[in-house]
């Protein structure tokens, strides 16, 4: 092989090394549920404070205003696209928010999950939202909802791949 042929291989190789490393970056910054508990979830009520609509996550952030669960929260109507056993899940183990922050990180599915669930805008601040899901392993401010309902009932579902440990009923 020649030397220019050498060098042609070597860098189509290293380029392809640099495409592949590109390729993962988005799998390995990707908010998936392991890193939140998912053996407990928190219901939490509140007024949206921040929002970042976007992929490959929207966020927002939601000025804790409530955490009790409202009467007949777990027979709730589930959200356009629930998974109906993960939705029960969740609700059985839904419980009051008992965490230290008064403002939470929420991070919700990008802009096209949303639409295909039903909600086809951005959130607004100032909008008071519910929202029931699992908090961050590592104590940090982030919650990740499995669904949340904006204030005229409709709800949003959010999960699109499977919790790292099953729900836990609450006490």
């Amino acid at each position: 092989m020649t030397f220019k042929r050498k060098t042609t291989v070597a860098l189509c190789a290293a380029a392809f090394m640099v495409a592949q490393a590109l390729v993962a970056v988005p799998a390995s910054a990707h908010h998936g549920w392991g890193t939140f508990d998912t053996t407990k979830a928190f219901y939490i009520q509140g007024t949206v404070t921040d929002v970042r609509w976007g992929n490959p996550h929207s966020e927002v952030k939601l000025k804790i205003e409530n955490t009790r669960l409202p009467a007949g929260f777990a027979q709730r109507a589930l959200p356009q696209g629930a998974d109906e056993e993960n939705a029960k899940l969740t609700f059985a183990s839904a419980r009051p928010y008992d965490g230290q922050h008064t403002e939470l990180h929420l991070i919700l599915a990008g802009p096209g999950w949303m639409d295909r669930w039903g909600l086809d805008r951005p959130l607004k601040v100032g909008e008071k939202i519910e929202a029931v899901g699992y908090v961050a392993a590592d104590g940090h401010d982030e919650l990740r909802p499995v669904m949340f309902w904006l204030e005229n009932g409709q709800g949003v579902w959010q999960q699109l791949t499977a919790f790292p440990q099953q729900p836990q009923p609450a006490e």
